[in-house]
């Protein structure tokens, strides 16, 4: 989480921009630094109890005063991080760190604010730099433990919550953050054990129950289950635990049968949730890509990129089968599965420091030359290699989603890597979205009709990489994979290249850390329930369905 720093004396060389007096030597400043420190311990003050507007008002007031003052640069750019204003957040944050680059406070806010967006491996980095100078602090170790986790390193992640725990010994955050590191390890029975004593610790509180509702399958006689109901209809739980409680009443009464319900959960909790979706900007981009990655574009590249085969991209919606697909080919003993990488998308940003004119990500590529491209795969390749640096692994798979938006880019970088579509039923694969607690990067997760809209861009931008990229994806039916897991199985393994292995069909055995919303499933055998789920909600998903085939998207 952010830190905001406790007040403490004023560090006159922090405070402005020094100014020499030539005639007796000493340094004088153009305002009174004991003015700005008490200024900055009022912004605080406010900060600290919320009332973000004023907060606001005070640190630019410092900062119109004394333009380069890091404290107040750092704190402005925590409260636009908060708000989402993310482009002003790094530069607030960037100045801060340039003015001060040894400050832990102003690394850990830098670093959240790089995880916040999913840029981890950088956040990473900034983290561990705060906590090399201040091994105290404990935000830090907060932060860098919840990044380990997303970034698939779970045994690190729970290495950082034990030493905030021995910090800060009635630490919340490191309880929840350890029960999710177990869970994504596929220790279940410790992450279910590790939330009820999160929830014993904290009875009133939402984490304890989010955790448990992910890290087992409920039945009609817990008692959790109308404990979570009771605190969402208290007057005394605060608004901001709602969101959570709603979303573990919502699985748990799925878990047993209580579809209306569970939907009704589901909705106020996506409600309470919040955000915008830019149905316009949606399309506009993907007009964008269809219009820079062109058939004639790839026959005038022909022989640019990378030949390498080590990559494996396994693109489709989230909760498509994805994560099984990866986790079948993982299981082959040549090749890594490295999960979500952010790697392309960040691939894809560099971009525009290396063309003349930067255009935007859907654009760039039409003026990157053929040395940009090289220099973009092989940061690309630098990065996998690093992954897998300890396995034997021919091939390594990357299986961030909506990496089906860059497949143009995936070709122009890798004219020889592999790339995997998996397709799952529409209704099924929006509902399963629908119901998970997305951060604000799914912003057309919130209601039923934005999010057909998407699954319907999204069915258009694949059409366009069929025309003019054919032959080049194996497209996979999740519905198929878990039907007939042995077919499906050997058609990945012979796609991408390997000899079949017997380890492809027991994907529940790979012990790596799994980060999935369906990480429970992942650790059973492969089986077939997940197929047709829409239809225990039936007539409740009409929105979706009507959005659908107002696309022309036949539902079954």
């Amino acid at each position: 989480m952010p830190e905001v720093p406790h007040s403490t004396p004023p560090r006159l060389p922090g405070l402005g921009s020094p100014m020499q007096a030539r005639s007796t030597g000493t340094w004088s400043y153009p305002v009174n630094p004991f003015d700005l420190q008490r200024q900055l311990e009022q912004g605080m003050e406010h900060h600290r109890a919320g009332r973000l507007d004023e907060a606001e008002r005070i640190y630019t007031a410092i900062l119109a005063k004394v333009p380069g003052q890091p404290d107040a640069l750092n704190l402005l750019g925590v409260i636009a991080m908060e708000a989402g204003n993310h482009e002003a957040a790094f530069e607030l944050l960037g100045r801060a760190m340039a003015a001060r680059p040894k400050d832990p406070v102003i690394l850990n806010n830098f670093g959240n604010a790089l995880s916040l967006v999913r840029r981890h491996e950088e956040a990473i980095e900034h983290l561990e730099r705060a906590l090399a100078i201040n091994p105290a602090m404990a935000d830090s170790w907060l932060n860098l433990g919840r990044t380990l986790n997303m970034t698939g390193q779970g045994e690190r992640a729970i290495g950082c919550f034990a030493e905030l725990l021995r910090l800060k010994p009635d630490s919340l955050g490191a309880r929840a953050g350890r029960a999710r590191a177990l869970l994504s390890l596929g220790r279940t029975a410790e992450a279910e054990q590790a939330s009820r004593e999160l929830i014993a610790a904290a009875p009133e509180a939402a984490g304890g129950y989010v955790s448990l509702s992910n890290a087992r399958k409920f039945k009609q006689a817990d008692p959790e289950i109308a404990e979570v109901e009771r605190m969402i209809e208290s007057r005394s739980t605060a608004s901001r635990e709602i969101r959570g409680l709603c979303f573990a009443a919502a699985k748990m009464c799925d878990d047993v049968g209580r579809y209306a319900e569970a939907f009704a959960y589901f909705d106020r909790a996506n409600r309470a949730a919040g955000g915008t979706c830019d149905r316009q900007q949606l399309e506009q981009s993907y007009a964008d890509l269809k219009r820079t990655y062109t058939k004639a574009f790839f026959e005038a590249r022909k022989g640019q990129g990378v030949d390498s085969e080590r990559p494996v991209f396994i693109v489709g919606m989230p909760r498509s089968g994805t994560t099984l697909t990866e986790t079948i080919i993982g299981a082959h003993p040549l090749a890594f599965a490295a999960g979500e990488l952010e790697t392309i998308k960040r691939c894809e940003r560099e971009m525009g420091a290396l063309v003349a004119r930067d255009e935007g990500i859907q654009r760039n590529a039409q003026h990157l030359s053929w040395f940009g491209v090289e220099v973009l795969a092989r940061r690309y390749l630098d990065t996998i290699d690093r992954k897998a640096r300890n396995s034997s692994a021919v091939r390594v798979t990357d299986k961030m989603p909506h990496n089906f938006q860059a497949v143009g880019f995936l070709a122009l970088l890798f004219p020889r890597a592999r790339i995997i579509h998996v397709r799952r039923n529409p209704m099924d694969t929006c509902l399963s979205i629908w119901q998970q607690n997305f951060n604000d990067s799914h912003s057309y997760a919130r209601n039923l009709e934005d999010l057909g809209h998407h699954y319907a861009q999204y069915l258009g931008l694949m059409q366009h990489w069929r025309e003019v990229l054919p032959g080049r994806m194996l497209e996979i039916d999740y519905e198929d994979l878990v039907a007939n897991q042995e077919g499906a199985s050997r058609r990945l393994i012979d796609h991408v290249g390997l000899p079949w292995d017997e380890a492809c069909l027991r994907p529940q055995d790979v012990q790596r850390t799994v980060l999935t919303a369906s990480v429970w499933q992942v650790r059973q055998p492969v089986y077939r329930k997940s197929a047709g789920r829409w239809k225990n909600y039936g007539d409740l998903l009409r929105p979706l369905r009507d959005t659908l085939a107002s696309f022309g998207c036949v539902v079954d």
